[in-house]
């Protein structure tokens, strides 16, 4: 009996043992997983926020901004984090904005490409000669339409008076 005993002890320390492994390699799995995420995920995050951080702290008086709403402006005057930018062509409409609603410095770009407007002016001018022709062959229908009603109209009429 006593040699049961010893068994049962024997068999239940050794499934502690496997269950604290099987527990341990768990964990050691999250953790892979959890350094795969920070490599992947928050790392190249952190790096984007400190360069924009960067950007933005140094934006300096007659750079050209572009604000997070999408409106470029002129930067008038720096005071702590609170720039002063002028919009528009119109000097007296200046606006306080906080140096975190910068999304860049940068000059707009507002050159028309020649390339592109010359296809646009070709692709309208055969659009307007296709919506003219087609109302040219539109008006000689109807006029023709016109012709056999008005042809139909004097034929009653002579059968008529016969």
């Amino acid at each position: 009996m006593s040699q049961l005993f010893v068994l049962a002890d024997a068999a239940a320390n050794n499934s502690a043992n496997t269950t604290s492994a099987g527990v341990i390699t768990t964990f050691v799995y999250f953790g892979v997983i959890i350094l795969i995420m920070w490599f992947f995920i928050i790392r190249p995050q952190k790096k984007r926020e400190k360069e924009i951080l960067d950007m933005q702290n140094s934006v300096k008086v007659g750079d050209t901004v572009l604000t997070n709403g999408g409106i470029y402006g002129k930067v008038v005057d720096v005071i702590n984090d609170l720039c002063i930018v002028e919009f528009g062509l119109n000097k007296g409409v200046r606006v306080p904005l906080q140096k975190n609603y910068i999304a860049a410095i940068k000059e707009p770009d507002m050159t028309a490409k020649k390339e592109e407007t010359e296809e646009k002016i070709k692709e309208v001018k055969e659009e307007k000669n296709k919506k003219g022709k087609s109302k040219k062959n539109k008006t000689n229908e109807n006029k023709e339409n016109v012709k056999e009603i008005q042809d139909q109209i004097e034929e009653t009429e002579i059968k008529e008076e016969n």
